[in-house]
């Protein structure tokens, strides 16, 4: 036998009228109800006489001092009060509480990203959000663009040009290269000469998804510089043991290069050749833009690193 398909929910049942017997039951008082759904008395007996109709019980039943619900409506008053519940939770944003939470945030970063954020970042949930762990991860382009869109990954941090239209970004602040070299006793203090530069041997680093080694390989290989670059790694961090064993020196984000020498045989010296300024981003997909606990975490970021000119968040172009 050929079933009938079922009619809209909607058109059996208005939810403003299960709200109306809800806060009747609870009432038992047409008048309080009234007061307590903002509706006048002629309003509250012609939903009532609705609800009569569609479910074909008189439901409550006046009495001296109010209204009192039949058998029937004693059976419906639990699940109408479920459902209700049940619709106000779709609604009803709910509260991301840092001190409460436990997850754990998956974020891509350079290995250089990993130890300029993250001290600062685990000091600060400790105090703020203790249940809340962060995993960091490394992954090129294609990978990001696709766990950014399924959730696998929450946040991007660096400079990744080339997303997509979907991935919003927040400027934390603006970087630039400096150079470290190992001490000497002949250089130490002392700036960086073009002349030096052309004559030394450099090392580069190219984390994946990152996109810092063309511009600066452009600008050291160009007519006016012409330096050169003995060896290319994929790691910020393997740069610096090579630098202080080697007369190798190597340009690095400069946040970053002036956390690693502080315990070490390097120093820090501004470049004589000028290399692009880029922007450090926060990126995430349009789909978690209004997630809570991200945007928490979002806001967390710009007031542990924020340059307070930094930009706003912004969809991505390209």
């Amino acid at each position: 036998m050929e079933r009938m398909p079922a009619r809209p929910l909607t058109r059996q049942i208005d939810l403003n009228l299960l709200e109306l017997f809800d806060t009747i039951y609870q009432t038992r008082n047409l008048t309080a109800c009234g007061q307590r759904l903002g509706l006048s008395q002629p309003a509250v007996s012609y939903g009532l006489a609705k609800l009569r109709e569609t479910y074909g019980d008189p439901l409550f039943v006046r009495m001296q001092r109010g209204v009192v619900p039949t058998p029937f409506a004693e059976q419906l008053a639990i699940p109408v009060t479920s459902a209700l519940q049940t619709v106000r939770t779709t609604i009803e944003r709910t509260e991301f509480k840092p001190q409460d939470a436990h997850r754990s945030f998956r974020i891509a970063m350079s290995d250089a990203g990993e130890r300029y954020f993250l001290p600062k970042l685990l000091a600060y949930l400790g105090e703020h959000a203790p249940g809340i762990t962060v995993e960091s991860l490394s992954a090129d382009l294609r990978e990001l663009g696709e766990g950014l869109a399924s959730g696998d990954i929450d946040m991007a941090m660096g400079f990744i040009p080339g997303l997509g239209k979907q991935i919003h970004q927040q400027t934390l602040f603006p970087e630039h290269f400096v150079y470290v070299r190992r001490k000497d006793r002949a250089t130490q203090g002392k700036p960086l000469t073009l002349g030096q530069l052309r004559n030394s041997r450099h090392i580069l680093a190219a984390p994946p998804a990152t996109h810092h080694l063309a511009a600066v390989e452009g600008v050291l290989l160009s007519r006016a510089v012409r330096a050169e670059i003995a060896l290319r790694v994929r790691s910020f961090l393997s740069v610096l043991p090579i630098v202080a064993d080697t007369n190798l020196i190597a340009p690095v984000p400069s946040n970053f290069g002036r956390l690693a020498v502080r315990e070490s045989n390097l120093e820090i010296c501004e470049s004589p050749v000028k290399f692009p300024v880029f922007d450090l981003n926060m990126y995430w997909h349009h789909r978690y833009h209004a997630d809570p606990a991200l945007t928490w975490l979002r806001e967390s970021l710009v007031e542990l690193f924020g340059n307070k000119e930094g930009k706003r968040g912004r969809k991505g172009t390209g």
